[in-house]
């Protein structure tokens, strides 16, 4: 029996379709953050250092 055979009896092949769609989320969300990051950036500065957070730290 060639080996290729072995391996297949061994492994058979299931149905990844799901994790294609899996993989295909991920990437949009990926793009998503990578595409929506300035407004995320601001978001973030604006709620952990607002301006009235730093002028009290400086008196």
């Amino acid at each position: 029996m060639p080996l290729i055979d072995d391996w297949r009896d061994k492994h058979p092949r299931s149905q990844s379709r799901g994790r294609v769609v899996l993989y295909i989320f991920l990437l949009i969300m990926v793009l998503v953050f990578i595409l929506k990051a300035d407004s995320l950036v601001r978001g973030f500065t604006g709620i952990f250092f607002s301006p009235d957070t730093a002028s009290a730290t400086e008196e």
